[in-house]
């Protein structure tokens, strides 16, 4: 393990657990860039990182996915059963991982592509410490990205694109317009311009409207109720 730093100005303890150095590089540079988090340490991820991560004690864990699903979620699970309180994101190639479900039951917060831009990384990762962002995963009814058969149906029945049906689960969820805008990382407008295509092919005259229609209608899951105006964790989170 790489020796662990000080935190500064009471930022956030990141660790990354990872087998290839490029990564860690990749985070390095991300978090110089990202005000309120600080890189204290890696660890290689082929074999337990239990004792490390009760010693480093970081806010923030990254865990790549090390090539093998199974190695990945065994150190997911150690960093959850060490440290419930930390926020545990995976770092996966494909988001559309069949294994990403059992990443997530093992403790995973979040999953981000290794694809993403720097700066979006850092963005992302800032709300979903902040618990800002949103998912669906841990919702019997989508699986790995995926609606089901009877949820396609229905919306593309109703004319509905999937970019559509997406803004509407998050309409439903209580998600403001730029609350919105920024988890598509489009503008306000382009949220405007979406919802009103929505409303026009539901037949509906607000986003009050459509969030009845909705789940009347079983396009998006009971599990999304919001229990106050906060959009739970974006990407993905153990239920």
């Amino acid at each position: 393990m790489e020796p662990l730093q000080i935190a500064k100005d009471g930022a956030r303890r990141v660790l990354v657990v990872a087998n290839h150095p490029g990564i860690v590089y990749a985070f390095r540079r991300v978090l110089r860039q990202t005000s309120g988090f600080t890189l204290v340490g890696y660890v290689a991820g082929h074999s337990p990182v239990g004792p490390v991560i009760a010693d480093a004690q970081p806010d923030v864990v990254i865990v790549d996915d090390l090539g093998a699903p199974t190695d990945a979620i065994k150190r997911i699970a150690e960093v959850h059963a060490e440290l419930p309180t930390a926020k545990v994101v995976l770092l996966v190639p494909d988001t559309g991982l069949e294994w990403l479900e059992d990443a997530v039951c093992a403790g995973a917060h979040a999953v981000l592509s290794k694809t993403i831009d720097p700066t979006s990384a850092g963005t992302l990762l800032r709300e979903i410490v902040r618990g800002t962002v949103f998912h669906c995963l841990a919702d019997p009814s989508i699986r790995a990205g995926r609606a089901t058969a009877e949820t396609e149906s229905t919306h593309q029945s109703l004319g509905l694109t999937q970019r559509e049906l997406e803004l509407l689960c998050l309409v439903a969820s209580g998600a403001t317009n730029s609350r919105l805008a920024r988890q598509l990382f489009v503008t306000e407008q382009t949220v405007k311009f979406h919802l009103s295509n929505i409303y026009r092919k539901l037949g509906v005259a607000n986003r009050t409207q459509a969030s009845r229609f909705a789940y009347a209608h079983g396009l998006v899951p009971t599990a999304l109720t919001p229990e106050a105006d906060v959009v739970e964790d974006v990407v993905m989170r153990a239920a």
